[in-house]
């Protein structure tokens, strides 16, 4: 039986308190710019996370509450009061950050060394820079695609759908129970889940994959879901 594609946000608990606290700060005289200017990044990507275009990092929370002075785990929705419980809720480090090479298509090999590696990468903090460590070779896929729209008629696979954008923590291991894996076929890797019969079937088209097909990796879960 395979596990849950296990999801690490919550994107739109999220980008709402984001949008409800930054009105707020604007009612009270400050300008999207300078509170871009107060965490060190672009109004412009500012206005992306508003719109659900980014994700809020947990990077950008802490940032914002250390700035604010509020628990930036009420931001992220992992927390349901905006008060400081200790000196130490604001102020404490980033240097739990990991970062990962971004692809847009799974892979094989080392992933810094990878040809096709374009220098992209993503920060992961929290839960899921912790299950970075077990991972091998790990690296963030951004799927491009949406899973068919057939699927949306299974009840028990509404979990596991992935949406176009997804930001998905790729471990290049093994995992036979896992909900989503990574085969090989005709020296190219795609996502598939596996079948009753044995066979594979890609996760972006539907299509069938030989039972043949040797599974490189698998999902470990969502880093970042799509709000579309």
């Amino acid at each position: 039986m395979s596990q849950e594609l296990e999801h690490f946000s919550s994107p739109a608990i999220a980008t709402k308190r984001l949008n409800d606290f930054l009105e707020r700060l604007l009612e009270q005289g400050f300008t999207q710019a300078q509170i871009a200017g107060s965490i060190a990044i672009p109004p412009q990507y500012l206005s992306d996370i508003k719109r659900g275009e980014r994700p809020v990092t947990e990077l950008i929370a802490r940032r914002l509450g250390e700035e604010f002075d509020f628990n930036y785990r009420w931001l992220l929705g992992s927390s349901s009061t905006m008060e400081l419980t200790s000196p130490a809720s604001g102020t404490t480090g980033v240097s739990n950050l990991v970062s990962l090479p971004l692809f847009p298509f799974p892979i094989e090999g080392e992933p810094r060394q990878h040809p096709k590696w374009k220098g992209s990468s993503v920060e992961l903090a929290g839960i899921a820079a912790g299950k970075v460590g077990l991972a091998k070779s790990p690296y963030v896929l951004q799927f491009r695609y949406n899973d068919p729209k057939e699927r949306q008629k299974h009840e028990r696979q509404k979990h596991e759908r992935l949406k176009h954008g997804d930001l998905i923590l790729i471990s290049q291991a093994p995992n036979p129970a896992a909900a989503i894996h990574v085969v090989r076929f005709r020296q190219k890797s795609f996502l598939a889940r596996a079948s009753a019969d044995g066979s594979w079937t890609r996760v972006a088209t539907g299509d069938v994959l030989p039972s043949d097909c040797p599974a490189t990796g698998h999902c470990i879960g969502v880093v970042w879901s799509a709000l579309t």
